[in-house]
């Protein structure tokens, strides 16, 4: 049987009293989940704890291991991955000398790299989970720079990595291949999601959703998530222009449409609920499904500053349940020629014009959306975004290591 740690480098918080993968939550735990039910694999899911010992749990097949930590940093405001954990790197250790391939989520990570250099020689699978390269620009104060040089020292053993790079976009793919020179495979691969889960709704479905909303039934009903985990608040995703675009969507279609927003904080929330917008710090992941799954379009402004970050989940997830997406991380779909059948592609909202751009997509996909097909929405995300694609995946290059 092949087995596979799967290697998560920062602690997760509980879900409603229960351990965060017994709610489905982690990277690492549900890789791991699809490895094991889509490809016949012995998985644990390894991440560090918040309490001084170990713990195991089984959970839906795989070995779930917390391990004692300590945090470096006394907020997240100063440093936000600052949990350190040689009880991880002890526990990948002895797994990998027991016949486990690792497999570790987001190689630009201080856990990551103890766990990397103690198995230095062994085969292993790196995913990126949308960091970016070192850059000498942007620097802010002394911890801007000691981040920087921290990301220069792991590019240097990223180079000797025997194995492969999951990467979510070409654009790290080509700095892996061409700028670091690496000597390992670099393959596209993001994240996927759970397409027997998520479907389009029947029209009885649909309606039943709305009438809890409070949305009008002859609404136009748009839906995005612009929350960055950690973050009170992150632009990068493009919350600071949601006001704009309601107001130029109510402009146009004045009662006639309405927005879900969720993944915002204060006081950015206050404003949204003031000026009319359905608006949410947070949702459960099964309240946030039912509403994208009632909505007519998915959209995400999403700024340049999100270049590394792929496709995203959440356009994933609608693409799942067959709602048109309005995005610049489009750009990211496998196959341009089809993306006009998905949605828009957009550019990066980076300034009035790119905005405008937006807002303008936003009011075409509103307006001729009987042309976007949900089926065939939802078809086009499994060839690439479901877990059975992802295991194929892992499986192919896997079985090369």
């Amino acid at each position: 049987m092949r087995k596979v740690i799967s290697i998560l480098h920062h602690p997760l918080p509980q879900e409603g009293g229960r351990l965060a993968e017994e709610a489905g939550f982690g990277w690492h735990f549900r890789s791991a989940k699809a490895l094991v039910k889509h490809g016949g694999y012995k998985a644990i899911a390894a991440r560090p704890g918040e309490g001084p010992r170990t713990a195991y749990k089984a959970i839906d097949g795989v070995a779930v291991v917390l391990t004692s930590s300590a945090n470096l940093s006394p907020s997240p405001r100063i440093w936000k991955w600052s949990w350190m954990s040689s009880a991880l790197v002890e526990f990948a250790e002895e797994a990998v000398k027991r016949g486990f391939l690792p497999y570790v989520h987001e190689y630009r990570a201080l856990n990551s790299e103890l766990v990397i250099r103690r198995i230095a020689g062994h085969p292993v699978i790196l995913q990126h989970h949308g960091s970016l390269p070192p850059s000498r620009f942007g620097l802010r104060g002394p911890l801007g720079f000691v981040n920087e040089l921290s990301k220069l020292r792991r590019e240097r053993y990223l180079r000797r990595i025997r194995g492969a790079f999951f990467v979510l976009n070409e654009r790290e793919k080509s700095y892996l291949e061409n700028v670091l020179n690496v000597d390992a495979e670099v393959v596209v691969r993001t994240m996927a999601v759970d397409f027997d889960e998520l479907k389009p709704p029947s029209d009885e479905e649909r309606v039943c959703i709305r009438k809890g909303t409070g949305v009008n039934d002859d609404a136009v009903v748009l839906t995005t998530y612009v929350g960055v985990f950690g973050e009170e608040l992150s632009g990068v995703k493009g919350a600071q222009h949601l006001l704009r675009i309601w107001r130029g969507l109510r402009s146009r279609f004045k009662e006639k449409v309405a927005m879900i927003v969720s993944g915002v904080g204060e006081p950015y929330l206050s404003a949204l609920r003031r000026a009319g917008v359905l608006a949410h710090r947070w949702l459960p992941h099964s309240d946030y499904v039912k509403l994208v799954k009632a909505s007519d379009t998915y959209f995400l402004p999403a700024t340049s500053a999100y270049s590394y970050g792929g496709i995203g989940v959440a356009v994933m997830e609608a693409m799942a349940m067959g709602v048109p997406v309005v995005s610049s991380t489009l750009r990211e779909f496998p196959e341009p020629d089809r993306i006009k059948d998905i949605g828009v592609m957009t550019e990066y909202v980076d300034d009035e014009e790119a905005l405008r751009e937006f807002i303008d997509a936003l009011m075409y996909v509103i307006e001729n959306r009987e042309l976007y097909k949900p089926w065939t929405i939802r078809e086009l995300g499994r060839k690439y975004y479901s877990w059975e694609s992802f295991v194929r995946d892992f499986d192919n290059v896997a079985r090369k290591l």
